[in-house]
């Protein structure tokens, strides 16, 4: 296994410049190695998974990946979840995750895929606790698609093989067989009867929880920070400035990975866009990051580049900007007209009712639109 994980690292890139049909490397990911996969996981749960492995459909894929699938509740990775081996884009690494279908956040929430499914990942973690053996740092693949940034968000526990630095079978054996016990601990907490309904209790359910404790400790943070403020006024230092946020915190409001978000937040500053501040060693930004994140991720996935889709925010607020000008100077050459219009009314009025031979009210009315109108010529 350690080989051949070694072989996809050190030759998929060559590969992916090659036709894609009837090439070997693709035929020894799809074949051999799920064989390979297949019977490790047989020894220990015998016709119980479903491994499958993909170079991609017709072409190369940007990310490809080994599944390990439990039939009772999905064989495919557009839904449920499952155990996968996913390769980073560059090569560099293969993460072995617990992750989450993308198709069922999609198709159930819109808009709020990304957030929900990162939700969720969240929730489970929670149920599941803390595990010495694997981690739940956030994973970067280093692709834009739609489907490698649904990994990223969906990855609840994992372990990163660097290339190069891929242990032996024994390790990934036991890797492999104790992040499937972690799948079927999970299993057990969503059931496979009526699975998506669960899902969706378990996200409400955490979301729920998050508000009430964030209720609960309000008094408490705000205590704690006007004692932070305090103590570093007596100390004659300055507090950090409440008007800007961490990479973190950017990266949470916007429901996008802590890496994208750098990257976003680096090109949005290169333009002009974002500034942000140095406070303590450390870059902040200002509190409308997350926004912009979240509209440049927006454009970007719809198929701009970046520089494209920074491009349409900038002429965006350029429009806006100019938009606004020019309607306040309709306004305020219509409460010119206005005025002037008032004027002559109290004009005509005042001769109407001084006039000894007196012409009709409507008389005078009318002379004072005359005049607005001689004006304008």
């Amino acid at each position: 296994m350690q080989e051949a994980i070694n072989r996809i690292l050190n030759k998929y890139l060559i590969e992916k410049h090659k036709e894609f049909a009837q090439n070997k490397l693709a035929h020894f990911l799809r074949s051999d190695v799920s064989a390979m996969v297949q019977e490790m996981v047989d020894s220990e749960y015998p016709d119980r998974f479903k491994v499958s492995a993909s170079p991609g459909q017709g072409q190369w894929a940007e990310i490809p990946w080994i599944g390990v699938f439990d039939k009772d509740i999905t064989e495919s990775p557009t839904e449920g979840y499952f155990v996968m081996y996913i390769f980073t884009a560059d090569m560099s690494a293969v993460y072995l995750s617990l992750n989450q279908g993308w198709l069922f956040f999609k198709e159930t929430f819109g808009a709020e895929a990304k957030q929900k499914i990162s939700i969720a990942a969240e929730a489970y973690r929670k149920v599941l606790g803390q595990e010495e053996s694997f981690d739940y740092d956030s994973i970067t693949l280093g692709t834009d698609r739609e489907l490698g940034v649904a990994y990223e968000l969906g990855h609840i526990y994992g372990k990163k093989y660097e290339k190069g630095m891929v242990p032996g079978d024994e390790t990934l054996k036991r890797d492999l067989l104790g992040m499937i016990a972690l799948y079927e601990r999970l299993k057990g907490v969503i059931g496979t009867e009526f699975p998506e309904e669960r899902i969706k209790k378990i996200i409400f359910e955490h979301e729920s929880a998050s508000q009430a404790s964030n209720d609960a400790n309000m008094t408490d943070v705000k205590r704690s920070e006007d004692e932070s403020v305090k103590e570093e006024v007596d100390k004659g230092d300055q507090p950090a400035d409440i008007n800007f946020l961490t990479l973190e915190k950017v990266s949470e409001r916007s429901g996008l990975p802590v890496g994208r978000t750098g990257e976003y937040l680096d090109k949005l500053e290169k333009s002009g866009i974002c500034l942000s501040k140095t406070i303590e060693g450390e870059k902040h930004f200002p509190l409308e990051s997350p926004e912009l994140v979240s509209r440049l991720d927006a454009i970007h996935s719809k198929g701009l580049s970046l520089k494209e889709a920074i491009e349409t925010i900038r002429e965006g607020d350029e429009l806006d900007s100019k938009k606004l000008e020019e309607m306040e100077q309709r306004i305020e050459k219509l409460s010119r007209s206005i005025d002037s219009l008032s004027a002559l009314l109290s004009s005509h009025v005042a001769r109407y009712h001084s006039t000894p031979e007196k012409k009709g009210f409507c008389y005078h009315i009318k002379q004072a639109f005359k005049s607005i109108g001689r004006k304008k010529e």
